[in-house]
Parts: structure tokens; C-alpha cells; sequence
């Protein structure tokens, strides 16, 4: 049972992080672990307020303090770390890193902008596959669907790890389905709840088997 104190102490930050105050989203998530260091969520969002501000020795730190807590099905803290250990080797460029965020943030009525950051970010680092995740689905809300599956299958191509493989699935049996090819859009969902490293996605490919299984699609 989360204490009230650390559940106030998060939705500070949380609050503070969706006004874009970094340093005081910090401070209060780090009150949360203070009072419960054996809650994972504020470790989490702590390690990626570190990596998103460069603080990559503390977002190591943050993430692997969360990373032997039990998290079902999320798989975004060694997707975190991944990313940390790349840029840190410098295999990553860290602009590359921010052009992916500001992408994946923007709104997603905001696709040419999505489109553009996610250039940018392939332009630094082709090899990186989560900023395909996020032009694979914005290519797909714009109808563009042969683009689309040809920018998720080259994100694939680049060995993920678990949480980003997870959503470049997802988007590819979305793109399978709109364009007809149920079967591999399928097999593409299932692979997605398979894995099981990332909630939102799995808990949507998980509702078109559903769909599949009752005829509906």
C-alpha cells in the first residue's frame, strides 16, 4: 500500500512535469522514493527526466534502482537504460535522442511536425528504431501505408529492444490491416502480446484479436 505522503509527493511532480518544470518535477518524485523506495513509478519517471535533461549517470542510477521492481508488462525502463548505455558509448547522438521526444510529445493532430523531428532524428542516427515507431504511426495516420511499413519493417530491421519492438509491431499490423492483409496483421498482434513489454499497445493489439476472434474484423 502506497502511502498517501508518497502518492502527493508524485502527483506533484507529475503536475509540475506537465508544466515543464523539470527541476521541481525532479525534486518531488524524488520525495515520493524518499518516503517509498520500493515504488517503482517514481524511480521510473525520474530516469526519464535525467535522460531527457542529459543527466545520464543519474538516469542509470534511477532506472536501475526501478528496474528489479515488478512492473507486469512494461518493458520502458530497459528501453530507457538501452538508450542511456548508447549515448553514453556514443552510439546515440543525444539531439537525435530529443528530436525523438519533442516527436513523440508533440500532439498527434501534429503529424508533418512528427514527420519532420523523426527526420531529423534518422538524419543523426538511422540505426535508432524509436523514432521510426513514431513516423511509422504518423505515416499511417496520413494514409501514407506502403512509407509506413516500409519506414516500421526498416525500425525492426535496427533490433529494438522489447518496448520499442512492441509498438513498431503494433503500427505494422495496423498498417497490415488497413491495407487488407489480415493474416499478417494478425500474427503481427500476436507477437506484440507475446512479448508483453509494452501496456498500451499490448492492451490494444490484445482488443483486434478480440475483434478478429468475434468476427468483427
Amino acid at each position: 500500500m502506497i502511502s498517501h505522503r508518497a502518492q502527493a509527493a508524485f502527483q506533484r511532480g507529475q503536475d509540475w512535469e506537465e508544466r515543464g518544470d523539470s527541476a521541481k518535477a525532479i525534486n518531488a518524485y524524488r520525495e515520493a522514493v524518499a518516503i517509498e523506495p520500493d515504488w517503482a513509478v517514481p524511480h521510473q519517471c525520474l530516469g526519464k527526466l535525467y535522460l531527457e535533461t542529459g543527466r545520464y549517470d543519474e538516469a542509470a542510477a534511477a532506472l536501475r534502482q526501478a528496474r528489479p521492481i515488478p512492473l507486469p508488462g512494461d518493458g520502458s525502463i530497459d528501453d530507457m537504460l538501452y538508450v542511456v548505455d548508447l549515448i553514453q558509448k556514443g552510439a546515440l547522438d543525444p539531439t537525435a535522442y530529443r528530436y525523438f521526444v519533442m516527436a513523440r510529445d508533440l500532439p498527434d493532430e501534429q503529424l508533418d511536425e512528427k514527420v519532420a523531428l523523426c527526420q531529423r532524428a534518422l538524419g543523426l542516427n538511422p540505426v535508432y528504431a524509436a523514432p521510426y515507431a513514431v513516423l511509422g504511426k504518423a505515416l499511417l495516420a496520413k494514409g501514407q501505408l506502403n512509407q509506413a511499413r516500409t519506414v516500421l519493417e526498416r525500425g525492426l530491421a535496427c533490433t529494438p529492444p522489447p518496448f520499442t519492438r512492441a509498438a513498431l509491431l503494433f503500427y505494422l499490423g495496423n498498417v497490415l490491416l488497413v491495407s487488407g492483409q489480415r493474416d499478417q496483421a494478425l500474427d503481427a498482434f500476436r507477437r506484440v502480446v507475446q512479448l508483453n513489454a509494452n501496456l498500451s499497445v499490448t492492451r490494444f493489439a490484445t482488443t483486434q484479436l478480440e475483434a478478429a476472434a468475434a468476427g468483427r474484423i
